[in-house]
């Protein structure tokens, strides 16, 4: 009976072995294979992964951004801007409050959702201060053709 004990632990601790030299060697594979890649392909998996996450949020009710082509900054930031990895840029914007740094730099350069370019102004000016708006408003006309006077 005690053989047979022996038998098996020595079955368990050679498993685990396999296992672990096995996991490592697939990681050390995959190192390698990345290594081996050019900066084009790591940028066109970093893209694939980022929408990846992106959708999952989504799915989640987690990722909801003001941009036309979606930020990544709260994924990155988070926890920071958001608590868990959370994107509520388009919330944050539409009550007044700025949204995350990489999308009010995507909306001063003409990238936000133009469909709210009317609270533009005044979410950016809750962060940079009120002394700004009127030159914000300025910009957003500028940048999204939003009249001074329409913008909320």
């Amino acid at each position: 009976m005690f053989g047979n004990k022996k038998i098996l632990a020595t079955i368990v601790v050679i498993a685990i072995l396999a296992f672990a030299t096995g996991a490592g060697a697939i990681s050390a594979f995959m190192m390698q294979d990345e290594m081996n890649m050019s900066v084009e392909e790591k940028r066109e998996d970093f893209i694939t992964l980022k929408e990846s996450i992106q959708e999952d949020m989504r799915h989640d009710h987690k990722f909801r951004c003001c941009l036309m082509k979606p930020c990544t900054y709260c994924i990155e930031k988070t926890p920071g801007h958001g608590e868990g990895a959370e994107c509520d840029c388009l919330s944050d914007l539409m009550n007044g409050v700025h949204p995350c740094g990489e999308c009010i730099g995507e909306i001063m350069e003409g990238h936000g959702n133009s469909l709210l370019a009317n609270t533009f102004a005044v979410a950016i000016a809750e962060k940079m201060g009120d002394q700004h708006l009127p030159a914000l408003k300025q910009m957003m006309f500028e940048k999204y053709g939003v009249l001074v006077e329409d913008q909320e």
